[in-house]
């Protein structure tokens, strides 16, 4: 049999590092995992040796508080695996934590996968010289980062997208409804963001352009509008309670993301993984986005930001296919104005479409069972004894 050390620093690495375990179980039973794993990579049958949540720290200063933890784990990990090496070692994405480790390993012959290219087409563009020191084969999960990092040399290989498995190809939008018991003719799902500085860079300015959207709906024909804003924070509610009280009671708030999507005519959200999940229930959208104005120019001054759109779709697509408001052109006019584009527009909304159900085909081609083959060519023949 073969034995991995796998780790995974947040739970959506949990998540797939649980398929890729379960993959590479189908055909070899007997492989022996251990690691850093959550609840999904435990089922899946990982022995870990510390809880993805030992990693789980947001922004720079969550990073920097929790620094001597961090680096004391990443000492025993390695000492654990200077003294049992394994047949290779697969770190899943937070690769500030696992790139590191892979190229120390690298330097000692042990076999590195990483699993979830870096954004280095969007900053960090050397990261690609960091990847190739540190790493014997990266898994990508779109299509354009395997065809860049081959260019560099870099031994890569797409297996497509999970979101594109989880979700259907044909999106059941009547259903998604009335599981809400939403029967608005028009429905628009907000999203502000998950963490705690997009939603007050962000939140204020989505609630004036729903009221915008709203006081001009009899005048667009919309019909009986209704906005919905998936999120577990309930100080989102609370705010346009106390705030907004008329338009709240057009407001619905839930948790579950990917109804509030499938169920809606059109998602105004901020720019990240939301805008790949909207893509793949066919939504027009409006992308937003917005930092604080110290963060925003230093990016511009040295120049960190490498790419020409924000949103996962323009970016697969290589051109602007979904409105980006971005920073100064974040407000509510214009994302009241963008949304009235697309409500009242069919035919631009048909070719959208089209486009992304084009998309989602590309990127549930491949899985992440495919990867087995790459991973047991790289590792060598199977051994027969632990």
């Amino acid at each position: 049999m073969s034995y991995f050390v796998i780790v995974a620093g947040e739970p959506s690495g949990d998540i797939l590092g649980s398929e890729l375990i379960k993959a590479l179980k189908k055909d070899y039973p007997e492989h022996r995992f251990e690691g850093i794993a959550g609840p999904e990579m435990i089922k899946s049958g990982c022995v870990p040796w510390y809880h993805v949540s030992d990693l789980s720290v947001m922004g720079i200063f969550g990073v920097l508080r929790h620094l001597p933890r961090i680096l004391g784990i990443r000492k025993k990990l390695l000492k654990k695996i200077s003294e049992d090496p394994p047949d290779a070692f697969i770190g899943i994405d937070y690769p500030d934590f696992n790139l590191g480790i892979e190229k120390k390993l690298k330097q000692k012959n042990i076999k590195t996968i990483h699993m979830v290219a870096p954004s280095f087409w969007a900053w960090r563009e050397g990261r690609i010289r960091t990847i190739k020191k540190s790493v014997d084969l990266l898994l990508c999960l779109f299509p354009f980062e395997e065809e860049l990092l081959k260019k560099h040399s870099v031994n890569t290989k797409f297996i497509g997208h999970p979101l594109a498995h989880s979700i259907a190809e044909e999106n059941d939008m009547l259903k998604a409804r009335r599981d809400l018991g939403i029967d608005a003719k028009t429905l628009i799902t907000i999203m502000p963001g998950s963490r705690k500085a997009e939603i007050n860079q962000h939140l204020d300015t989505l609630y004036e352009a729903a009221e915008l959207i709203d006081q001009q709906s009899n005048k667009n024909n919309f019909g009986k509008i209704q906005f919905i804003v998936p999120t577990l924070f309930s100080e989102i509610e609370e705010k346009l309670k106390f705030t907004k009280p008329k338009l709240f009671e057009k407001f619905n708030f839930i948790q579950d993301s990917t109804k509030a999507i499938s169920a809606s005519d059109l998602v105004i959200t901020k720019s990240g993984t939301s805008t790949l999940q909207a893509a793949l229930h066919k939504k027009p959208m409006v992308v937003v986005y917005k930092m604080s104005n110290a963060t925003y120019y230093f990016l511009k001054i040295f120049n960190l930001v490498k790419i020409k759109y924000a949103a996962l779709p323009n970016i697969l697509f290589d051109e602007e296919i979904i409105p980006e408001l971005i920073q100064g052109n974040f407000t509510a006019k214009n994302v009241h104005q963008e949304s009235i584009n697309w409500l009242s527009n069919h035919e631009r909304k048909s070719k959208l479409t089209k486009k992304f159900e084009n998309m989602h085909k590309e990127l549930a081609s491949k899985s992440i069972s495919q990867s087995v083959s790459v991973i047991i060519e790289l590792i060598g023949p199977i051994k027969n004894t632990q």
